[in-house]
């Protein structure tokens, strides 16, 4: 489909001349560097922003980790404190193992060694 804007005619008058609008190309180069300037630091504070919100998640993961990491740590302290009381390794030791506690004369002092 053809229309009167997409025909291509010669120009008939030779003493037409298109020159480049000088001024045009100034107003744009001067919104470019207000406008450029402008973006770059729009999207520098986002890129931040964005930084700052992942470090804060970042941190609060770390935080919870750190929790239950020492919940952990308590309960396993308690455990091992109750599993290496006394009373019960010796009643382990003599039911399980069939140990009794050492007579006088089966005990071997270190300067005996000598």
């Amino acid at each position: 489909m053809k229309s009167a804007y997409s025909i291509h005619r010669p120009v008939a008058n030779v003493y037409l001349v298109r020159d480049r609008d000088r001024r045009l190309r100034r107003e744009l180069l001067s919104v470019l560097a207000v406008a450029l300037p402008l973006s770059v630091a729009v999207l520098a504070y986002v890129w931040v922003s964005s930084q700052v919100w992942d470090k804060g998640y970042e941190v609060l993961r770390l935080e919870r980790t750190l929790e239950r990491s020492l919940e952990r740590e308590r309960v396993l302290r308690v455990e091992a404190a109750r599993l290496s009381r006394y009373d019960r390794v010796a009643r382990r030791g003599h039911d399980e193992l069939g140990l009794r506690p050492l007579a006088l004369d089966q005990v071997v002092f270190a300067g005996e060694l000598e």
